[in-house]
């Protein structure tokens, strides 16, 4: 770069806001600052023929006039870069502050960015190592956040997630069941399906198997429509059959709308039952048979059936020899299928239910049923309307424990022979509706004075639901819960 030569004519005035203070060593050294104002201005003249040279060095152009003036010279739109002119090695002109428009607004940009959107927490972004950088900004990828929720379940044993779990419907045991293999497993543990109510259900073909194959003891299908067959699986009924695996002990399919193939699929794996309800339900002998196969069985209700013969009740009356209680009231027995039933009941019967079989029961068939079943304590004969007071006097003499009799429309049996009954100690009750109006069924009440008369319009014998008990069976609770 050229010297710069100062005319002899021009003066420097310094400005207090350009020049700094100056110490008295400088000052000393310095003749210009000794006498020098600093209200005083210095002027720089530029020898016009190096000015151009300067310039074109420095890679700049001259200031126009509206711009050579250091007061109204913008700092922000400057496009000079900064510079220090010296005049002299002793000299110096103040640095300006310049910045260019665009960096200025990338800044201001930049700071909004961080005053609305806070940095992320590095501890979890991935950044990559080695990219490239572009002034202040920088290329990284973040990872999704990962949250470990804590199993709460998976800290408790198998037994105490069970009782948590009997709690529980068994439309939200199937649900949970989807969860995890644990649950999974441990929803089909055999305590969550002891009892199972699908009362007024339909049932597609294998639901069925599958609620067999929970271990299910008490099975309410009370109204249900059941679809054959019901083990969809090839091979699984003989499985069943041979490894004993159902567990039903306690079955109520009374109204159930089912036909005999499905029954007797269902009672041909069904061999630990003890108290059965078939009411209104069609049978034949295969059924039956199977029926029979069941040799801890203690209540059997039949009444409605349609199909029973003397073959099927064969299979029933000689395996069945703990039975305590049965109903087959109006199954249209025949004469013959009557006859090899008081016969051929087992001593241990308890509860007998033989009503509507109008003019087929006769005075000698109540003879042979006293005598094989002398431990009756509840018998229902309605609707016989063949027996007659010797019927009577047969009861009298033999059944000593019999606490309950029903008698209601036998109109062969004279009521002045009624009284007879009470040479029975545990006589309890008796029903005789239809045959005594209102005056002499008065006296008969005083003849018989311990002893209750008409009480009981509908029979109890066998049946698995009475009263307003609804929900069990034989006096137990189907439902686990009250959901």
């Amino acid at each position: 770069m050229g010297k710069t030569k100062l005319s002899k004519n021009s003066t420097a005035e310094v400005d207090k806001e350009n020049v700094g203070p100056v110490s008295r060593k400088r000052a000393a050294e310095d003749p210009c600052h000794g006498h020098l104002s600093r209200k005083t201005r210095m002027k720089w003249d530029v020898d016009p023929n190096l000015s151009n040279h300067i310039y074109n060095e420095m890679g700049v152009e001259p200031l126009s006039s509206a711009e050579n003036s250091l007061d109204s010279m913008p700092l922000v739109t400057e496009k000079t870069p900064a510079l220090n002119l010296i005049s002299e090695p002793k000299q110096t002109v103040p640095q300006a502050p310049r910045v260019l428009q665009e960096r200025q607004n990338r800044l201001v940009q930049d700071d909004q960015a961080r005053l609305y959107n806070p940095p992320v927490d590095t501890s979890k972004v991935n950044t990559l190592e080695g990219i490239l950088r572009n002034d202040d900004n920088f290329l990284c990828r973040r990872v999704k956040d990962v949250y470990e929720d804590e199993d709460h379940f998976g800290r408790l044993s198998d037994e105490m997630i069970l009782n948590v779990f009997r709690w529980l419907p068994k439309f939200v045991l199937s649900r949970c069941s989807r969860v995890c293999k644990r649950w999974s497993s441990l929803v089909l543990d055999e305590s969550l399906w002891k009892r199972i109510d699908l009362a007024d259900k339909f049932l597609k073909a294998g639901v069925l198997g599958k609620v067999l194959n929970r271990g299910v003891h008490i099975l309410r299908l009370t109204r249900a429509e059941i679809m054959t067959p019901l083990f969809t699986h090839t091979g699984f009924t003989s499985a069943f059959r041979t490894l004993n695996m159902c567990k039903v002990q306690y079955l109520d399919l009374s109204m159930a709308d089912i036909s005999t193939e499905g029954l007797s699929e269902m009672f041909g794996v069904c061999r630990d039952l003890k108290k059965i309800s078939l009411e209104n339900c069609v049978l034949n002998d295969t059924v039956c048979r199977h029926i029979g196969e069941n040799v801890y069985l203690e209540t059997l209700n039949l009444c409605m059936c349609q199909g029973i013969s003397t073959e099927g009740l064969i299979g029933i009356a000689g395996n069945c020899k703990q039975l305590e209680s049965i109903n087959l009231a109006w199954t249209s027995l025949s004469r013959e299928t009557l006859m090899y039933l008081v016969m051929c009941l087992p001593q241990t019967l308890c509860k007998l239910n033989l009503s509507g079989c109008r003019e087929k029961l006769l005075d000698e068939d109540v003879s042979h049923l006293v005598d094989t079943c002398p431990h009756l304590k509840e018998i229902d004969l309605s609707d016989a309307t063949a027996l007659t007071c010797n019927a009577l006097h047969h009861i009298a003499n033999n059944l000593h424990g019999l606490e309950y009799v029903a008698l209601s429309r036998c109109y062969h049996i004279m009521p002045a022979s009624l009284p007879v009954l009470t040479k029975i100690v545990t006589l309890l009750a008796v029903d005789m509706f239809g045959m005594l109006r209102e005056a002499p069924l008065q006296q008969l009440r005083e003849s018989m004075p311990r002893i209750e008369i008409n009480k009981f319009p509908f029979s109890s014998i066998a049946r698995p639901t009475t009263g307003i008990r609804r929900t069990s069976l034989w006096g137990m609770r189907v439902r686990d819960t009250n959901v």
